[in-house]
């Protein structure tokens, strides 16, 4: 009797793991979700649950076309100054895609950042690294680098190395978004990472402008 049991349970778990391998992975899940799911993740800031709160969010959204939630600075390495789930709306079909953003402080003295941009497209299932660019003076001021040899000279002198760049990538994606809405929604990290490790990769990430 134990051991049908047994076996019954091994078999059930077997289909669950099968289905949820199956299942959308957590970008795609963010974007269909959009506020509804966010306010589930108490490492995001500013997300009141409350069908006004819902509605306010959702409004704001339909009039500006995007809009975009921070995580709280508390969760994030010291030198990351933030980074930000961005949602996208169009009028004429459901844009699930969403945007992660993160700003790194290269030196807080010298006023230099690192903008780094990773897009997600829902319909394709694809995840696109954006072209990392220098910004430099302050916020709303500030000086833009674009090209390569700036870049390359910005990283140099603050010792990083484009694998440090690409770290800040998998850290923003995995260690952050992936995790927390993992934990927050009952799931398991180790398979939502996976599931979007399966996800088409394209890396623009040093494909600079011309200078």
């Amino acid at each position: 009797m134990n051991y049908k049991f047994l076996r019954l349970v091994i078999c059930f778990l077997c289909v669950y793991f099968i289905i949820r391998c199956f299942s959308s992975n957590v970008l795609s899940e963010i974007g269909k979700s959009k506020i509804y799911g966010a306010m589930d993740v108490p490492e995001l800031e500013g997300c009141l649950s409350g069908w006004r709160d819902e509605w306010e969010w959702m409004g704001a959204l339909e009039t500006m076309g995007a809009s975009s939630i921070d995580y709280k600075e508390e969760y994030l390495r010291e030198e990351v100054a933030f980074i930000s789930l961005t949602f996208f709306h169009n009028v004429d079909y459901d844009n699930n895609d969403v945007n992660i953003g993160i700003m790194v402080n290269l030196s807080e003295p010298d006023q230099v950042r690192m903008k780094v941009d990773i897009h997600y497209d829902c319909k394709k299932k694809e995840l696109k690294y954006e072209p990392i660019y220098i910004l430099q003076g302050k916020s709303g001021n500030a000086d833009k680098y674009t090209d390569e040899k700036s870049v390359d000279e910005y990283l140099s002198r603050y010792g990083l190395t484009r694998k440090d760049v690409q770290e800040y990538q998998e850290y923003a994606v995995y260690d952050i978004v992936v995790k927390t809405w993992a934990k927050a929604h009952h799931e398991f990290y180790w398979l939502e990472r996976w599931k979007l490790k399966q996800c088409k990769v394209i890396d623009h990430t040093f494909q600079f402008e011309d200078e």
